[in-house]
């Protein structure tokens, strides 16, 4: 696990899972370092790290990954027109300028989706309110950049490519060695 502030990494971690206690390590340790005023945090739908936030950065806004949401979104349905129709109707919600218009767009997407797929309507207005974290933002760059991870995900790519040359890391320490030194090249650049 690691965090990134304007592209900046702020640490590594090394934890089991991406449970509740595991984001709280990693939130209680940027906190005692003194990060303060967390405005917004992008994820995906982990609960352990909606909580952790909540917890030690409760001012800031949390985004779930629009990207992931969608792939969620179709992991529900196996109809290739709805495969289409989903994507393009949730993309055409998070285009809006203002959250009420986006919130309106959603529920029409799970009222239209309601007769062919009730499960995935009912997920979506369960779920999609969780995706609109942006609208806190002006809309400019800084809304396009909190939609999602990509910084993150480039990161992770850079790490498995190097683990894949790397071979098998027989101690943890070894896998963390590495990443902290990926994360400090990233910073420097």
């Amino acid at each position: 696990m690691f965090g990134i502030r304007d592209c900046e990494l702020l640490g590594t971690w090394s934890r089991a899972s991406e449970s509740s206690e595991s984001w709280a390590h990693v939130f209680h340790d940027l906190a005692e370092r003194g990060l303060q005023g967390v405005a917004d945090v992008v994820s995906d739908e982990h609960r352990g790290i909606v909580e952790s936030v909540r917890r030690y950065f409760p001012e800031a806004v949390h985004q779930r990954y629009q990207v992931h949401y969608q792939r969620n979104a179709l992991s529900h349905i196996s109809n290739d027109t709805l495969q289409r129709e989903v994507p393009r109707g949730l993309t055409d919600a998070w285009a809006v300028p203002t959250a009420a218009e986006a919130q309106q767009r959603l529920a029409a997407l799970a009222t239209a989706l309601r007769p062919r797929t009730g499960k995935l309507a009912d997920w979506l207005e369960d779920t999609s309110g969780d995706t609109l974290g942006v609208y806190v933002l002006p809309e400019d760059v800084a809304r396009r950049r909190l939609r999602s991870t990509n910084v993150l995900e480039r990161f992770h790519v850079e790490v498995r490519r190097r683990r894949r040359v790397g071979g098998i890391f027989t101690h943890e320490a070894l896998l963390l060695r590495l990443v902290t030194a990926l994360a400090m090249d990233t910073s420097e650049k």
